[in-house]
């Protein structure tokens, strides 16, 4: 369900009104859950199954880290839930998946047939049946060692549900193409494998409740719905922000209030994002596509204004998302964390990533590089480690080689902003000039051409293509010959309209007021005014199709 449909907004007003007639937290929780399934089940039924098989792998794994053992009669009744659920989300032949532009021919996960999804069900149906029997297994060893089994288990079987349905075709064909080059025919059969929705973000949810049950830095779930109710909160579900279990859960503990401030404070909130989403990212992505798609043989000056018409693209669309998200939990009472600041005012690559999805930053951070060893350890090593993390936090974007390739550029960025900022700081002049005003302003200039850059590494997937964007890019070629193919129409206008309203509406919130806190200030006779005009602005600026989000695909 997208965000900017009248489906959710039927759903927003039943979730609210729930929460005002429910007055206790159980069957709130209930509410909230149902209307998650509810809003992720609607682009297809059948992707709640490995939202429930998720959810119960960590559920488990973390309470048997924490010693607790459930009793038979629980594990038996957590199975009958998993089987129940998995008949019911794949057993009938439910309607395509939906996404965006209307229905698509996807009749189970993998689309050769649906004898498939019945491989889903005994999949399901085999867990649901042994894992009462290594949950009880894994009790007969010693402490240490059943928390790491249980770790294992948790870590497998969530990247293993990833890996499967993102990642499968991706090294089947570079598997096939490297034995092909060795000289040998090793036939391995493609599925046609339809991508769950967010299960990127998701699955990395999941995974850090089990990993900080291990770390023993909570104290785990004992109630089923709550634990999928963390999971599956339909405001930051499909594409963030990536939440703590601490960010959600103790909000659990009590009943749910509506609050007037909060609701018109959220509502701002929202409303901000969708200006970014609707009237912003999609009005500049048909001149992407134009300029991007396939920008052999464009002259350098297109293929920039390519790369900047994506950077407000993606920050757009993405940021826009996470607003809206935002805004309505805030509404309903929870306050999901930052995930944007400002990201294009870096003065540094450090600074971007601090600032550009926030979540996934600190997750990696907290959960991949510091594990590794982080920064403590000898230079090399350190290097190695930002590498790593970044290589496998591109490969988590997308299964594709540019992905690879923009997480590898981007680690071997901050490796250089690391190795320039020690020598900075080891020279008292050199730190003096660096915080002039001329040397800020340079160092924003220089960091926002090498984002721009890697944008273009994200976009374009075809490596011929990428190849000729890169070196069109980094060596200007002086060609102004911007006349060409499929570049004329309204489009460009259009684009470069909403690319001068971004640059001033972003210049303006960064340093003067945030857009959304400026309509939490204005006086109450003066907010109808607002919504009216607004509301005019999206009558005759609304794109005909609503245009997914971006990072639904990840």
């Amino acid at each position: 369900m997208l965000f900017q449909t009248y489906q959710f907004l039927v759903l927003m007003l039943v979730v609210l009104a729930g929460i005002a007639l429910l007055r206790q937290p159980r069957t709130q929780h209930w509410l909230l859950l149902i209307a998650s399934y509810v809003f992720y089940g609607w682009w297809d039924i059948r992707f709640l199954a490995l939202l429930l098989l998720t959810s119960m792998i960590d559920y488990s794994a973390a309470l048997g880290m924490a010693g607790v053992k459930l009793p038979w009669s629980e594990r038996l009744r957590l199975s009958a839930i998993l089987i129940v659920g998995t008949l019911l989300f794949l057993g009938p032949d439910w309607p395509a998946v939906q996404d965006g532009e209307g229905p698509v021919t996807t009749h189970s996960f993998l689309t050769e047939g649906y004898k498939v999804t019945k491989w889903g069900i005994l999949a399901c149906s085999a867990f649901a049946l042994v894992g009462p029997v290594i949950y009880g297994f894994y009790f007969r060893l010693a402490e240490d060692s059943r928390r790491r089994a249980f770790l294992i288990t948790s870590v497998i079987g969530n990247l293993a549900v990833l890996g499967f349905f993102k990642y499968f075709n991706f090294f089947r064909e570079n598997l096939v193409d490297l034995s092909c080059r060795l000289g040998y025919q090793w036939a391995i059969p493609e599925l046609s494998i339809a991508l769950p929705v967010g299960i990127s973000f998701y699955t990395f949810v999941t995974m850090s409740y089990g990993i900080d049950a291990y770390r023993r830095q909570l104290v785990p779930e004992r109630s089923f719905v709550r634990m999928a109710l963390f999971v599956a909160y339909f405001p930051h579900l499909v594409a963030g922000p990536i939440i703590r279990p601490e960010q959600l859960l103790p909000t659990l503990n009590t009943a749910w209030k509506l609050n007037a401030q909060r609701i018109t404070s959220g509502f701002h909130l929202a409303l901000v994002g969708l200006v970014k989403k609707v009237l912003i990212a999609d009005s500049v992505q048909r001149m992407v596509v134009t300029l991007l798609d396939r920008p052999q043989g464009l002259p350098s000056l297109l293929i920039m204004l390519g790369a900047v018409l994506f950077a407000v693209q993606i920050y757009c669309d993405f940021s826009g998302y996470t607003d809206i998200a935002r805004g309505v939990s805030r509404m309903l009472g929870v306050e999901l964390p930052l995930n944007f600041n400002f990201p294009y005012f870096s003065t540094s690559i450090i600074d971007f990533w601090r600032r550009w999805h926030i979540s996934l930053s600190s997750w990696l951070r907290d959960y991949l590089y510091i594990p590794l060893g982080g920064g403590r350890v000898r230079p090399s090593r350190v290097y190695f480690n930002l590498l790593t993390t970044m290589v496998l936090g591109g490969l988590w974007h997308g299964a594709s080689w540019n992905f690879v390739i923009w997480g590898a550029y981007q680690g071997a960025l901050l490796c250089v902003n690391r190795l320039f900022g020690g020598l900075i700081l080891r020279s008292a002049l050199l730190s003096r000039w660096f915080e002039t005003r001329v040397a800020r302003v340079l160092c924003w200039a220089v960091t926002l051409y090498f984002v721009l850059l890697g944008w273009l590494i994200f976009y374009v997937k075809d490596l011929h293509q990428l190849l000729y964007a890169m070196k069109a890019y980094v060596f200007f070629d002086f060609r102004f010959d911007v006349a060409g193919p499929g570049l004329g129409g309204g489009s460009p206008a259009i684009a470069l309209s909403a690319l001068g309203i971004f640059v001033v509406l972003h210049a303006v919130s960064f340093f003067k007021l945030r857009w959304a806190e400026f309509l939490d200030r204005l006086p109450r006779p003066v907010l109808p005014v607002a919504y009216a005009f607004l509301g005019l602005v999206f009558f005759f600026a609304w794109p005909s199709e609503d245009a997914p989000f971006i990072y639904f695909q990840f």
